[in-house]
C-alpha cells in the first residue's frame, strides 16, 4: 500500500486544527469559569523567553495552510504579524486553517510533488522539494507549536489531558 502527500499531510492537520480548536474552547472556559482575564491566557508562556498561548495558536496555521500556501507559490516565509490579542482572532485563524486546508484536494497535493520551494526568514534560504519542506520542516513545527499551545494551557491549571491534545483520531469503520 502506498501513502499519498494528501494523507501523510491534511487528515492529520485537520484533526489537529480540530483539537486546538476545542483547546481555545477550555482556556475560554477556564477564563470564564475562574473570572481570570483572557489576556492572562492568551498572553501566557511556558518560560520568559518563549512566545505566547496566541502565538503558538497562531504558528499552527501559519506551519499547516500557511505552509501549503508557501509551496503554491514557491516560497514560504512566515508572517512576522503579531497573533491576535482575543479568543474571536484566534478562533478565526483555526477556521480559516480548517476551511482552506479542506479545499485542498489530493491532485493539488501531489501536483506539488518534485516542486522547488524555499523556507525564506530574515537572511536564510533553506532550499527543499514541496514534498520535504512539508514532512520535514513544516509538519514538525506544526506539532511544536499544537504541542506548546498545549503545554501551556496545562501550565495554567487547565484540566486537560492527551485526548484533548489528539482530537478525533482516524478509526477504522467497522
Amino acid at each position: 500500500m502506498t501513502i499519498s502527500l494528501y494523507d501523510a499531510v491534511i487528515p492529520t492537520q485537520l484533526q489537529i486544527i480540530a483539537a486546538v480548536r476545542e483547546l481555545v474552547d477550555e482556556a475560554k472556559a477556564h477564563c470564564e469559569e475562574k473570572r481570570i482575564p483572557p489576556e492572562e491566557i492568551i498572553g501566557a508562556r511556558l518560560i520568559e523567553d518563549m512566545l505566547p498561548f496566541s502565538y503558538q495558536v497562531k504558528c499552527c496555521r501559519e506551519h499547516s495552510l500557511g505552509a501549503i500556501e508557501g509551496v503554491k507559490e514557491g516560497v514560504f516565509t512566515p508572517s512576522i504579524a503579531p497573533p491576535p490579542e482575543d479568543w474571536a482572532g484566534l478562533y478565526e485563524l483555526l477556521d480559516e486553517a480548517k476551511t482552506g486546508l479542506e479545499a485542498i484536494s489530493e491532485a493539488d497535493m501531489e501536483g506539488f510533488i518534485g516542486q522547488h520551494m524555499e523556507f525564506r526568514f530574515k537572511e536564510a534560504a533553506m532550499p527543499f522539494t514541496a514534498e520535504n519542506f512539508l514532512l520535514s520542516f513544516a509538519q514538525p513545527n506544526f506539532y511544536f507549536h499544537a504541542t506548546t499551545a498545549y503545554d501551556v494551557l496545562r501550565a495554567r491549571g487547565l484540566r486537560i489531558g492527551k485526548r484533548d491534545f489528539l482530537g478525533m483520531p482516524r478509526m477504522k469503520r467497522v
